[in-house]
């Protein structure tokens, strides 16, 4: 290899493997469905619910066959006198059993045990319904420390802009109470810094144990688009809430399970369930020819009354399950309706603060800068002004996060991810309603 080529690949070695450390020292950046999907892979709650629905299902293979045939051997009046002489018994008789259950009792049992595993299978939706909730909150913690941690970064940038400018003032004759006020609010802006990284460390965290990984492991900075706000009216939610929510699902077909054991149980009420049996009787000194013989019987499920008992028991559980599903409907439907009107409330507020408080704090800011450079304000003038503009902006962080929160409830309550639309300029006509109201 010439020296040129040598010089090439050790040139090529040497980007690639920078490039591979830049890669580790900068996470790529994390969005929420990627989250949510690494949360549920193999989650071991989820895994679990399929592993019993597939151990009922194998249930009901087994309620939905025949039992199994029995092989009888009978052995009468061996002489006591001689208990080793079995040719002399009085009947030596080999058989075959077979017991057929009530008509339908096995098949609606079979039924049963398939509802059973879909209770199972929805129980797991459910569970992987409440792991998406806890990200969602999740992610919407890393998202606001994430901005307000950048809403500080800038703030301290201007802080420490101002005690420039104090300190050159002072220099020239200038205030030195102006130098101490920027040197405090600077102070603060570093503290708030620090206590933000902090929260978004706690978040990673956090994070980071949701979807199963090492608490300290790294993790890139999150997605920030767009504040988005649900598409869906309260009407719309609602009945979308019915159809996916998997606790009613999981409700209803406990309800299909309960009747297919009402109809097994009125089954074996009403129809007897038999046996029949082939028999084979081997020769002896009593009777020397082969013989063969047959054996029928039938239980009578009308007497004494256990059946019927025990049809009217199931009877109840259907109408109890019936109730059950209709009771857990209604927690639902509040769950549904307080979620969609906080993702409202929460929406109101960010577009008020985003399009009406923060110009006009930024306004106030730039008139009292405008002064401090010509002289005619004091640094306490332009401290205040631009931590009105900082906590604006650090309520607009709070409202985006509590839009985010109310979403990721709305999206549990109804059982699934609701269509979100961008969150577009405040309409006029909300705030005098408001002021007509009062």
């Amino acid at each position: 290899m010439s020296f040129l080529n040598r010089r090439s690949t050790a040139v090529l070695t040497f980007i690639l493997v920078a490039s591979r450390a830049e890669a580790e020292e900068s996470p790529r950046e994390v969005d929420r469905a990627s989250l949510e999907t690494l949360a549920l892979r193999e989650h071991p709650a989820v895994r679990s619910t399929e592993q019993r629905a597939r151990a009922i299902e194998k249930s009901g293979a087994a309620e939905d066959s025949l039992p199994p045939p029995e092989a009888m051997l009978q052995i009468w009046g061996v002489p006591i006198t001689k208990p080793y002489a079995v040719g002399d018994a009085q009947m030596i008789m080999l058989g075959v059993g077979q017991t057929f259950p009530a008509p339908g009792s096995r098949g609606a049992r079979g039924r049963a045990a398939d509802a059973e595993a879909e209770v199972e299978r929805t129980t797991g939706q459910d569970i992987a319904r409440q792991i998406r909730r806890d990200i969602d909150h999740a992610y919407a913690d890393y998202v606001e420390a994430t901005a307000r941690h950048r809403v500080h970064q800038e703030h301290r940038r201007v802080a420490r802009r101002t005690l420039d400018l104090a300190t050159a003032r002072h220099a020239g004759g200038g205030s030195l109470n102006d130098v101490a006020q920027a040197e405090v609010e600077l102070a603060r802006m570093e503290a708030d810094v620090v206590t933000d990284a902090t929260r978004i460390e706690a978040a990673r965290a956090r994070i980071n144990a949701l979807v199963g990984r090492d608490a300290t492991a790294s993790l890139g900075p999150p997605v920030v688009g767009d504040p988005e706000t649900t598409a869906l009216d309260a009407k719309t939610a609602l009945a979308k809430a019915r159809e996916t929510r998997p606790e009613l699902r999981a409700r209803a077909a406990s309800t299909r399970a309960r009747r297919e054991e009402a109809t097994a149980a009125e089954k074996e009420a009403l129809l007897p369930s038999f046996t029949v049996a082939a028999l084979y009787f081997a020769p002896t000194s009593v009777t020397p020819q082969h013989g063969y013989g047959a054996n029928a019987s039938m239980t009578l499920p009308w007497l004494w009354g256990e059946a019927r008992a025990r049809r009217d028991a199931r009877r109840e559980s259907v109408a109890a399950a019936e109730s059950e599903l209709a009771a857990q409907q209604r927690p639902i439907e509040a769950e549904v309706a307080t979620a969609e009107a906080s993702v409202r409330a929460s929406t109101v507020r960010l577009q008020t603060l985003r399009d009406r408080a923060l110009p006009a704090s930024r306004r106030a800011f730039d008139v009292a800068w405008a002064g401090y450079e010509s002289g005619r304000i004091d640094v306490l003038t332009v401290v205040a002004a631009r931590r009105s503009v900082v906590d604006v902006e650090s309520e607009i962080v709070a409202s985006r996060a509590a839009v985010d929160h109310a979403l990721a409830d709305l999206d549990a309550a109804v059982g699934a991810s609701v269509p979100r639309k961008p969150i577009g300029p405040l309409d006029p006509g909300v705030l005098s309603g408001a002021d007509h109201g009062d």
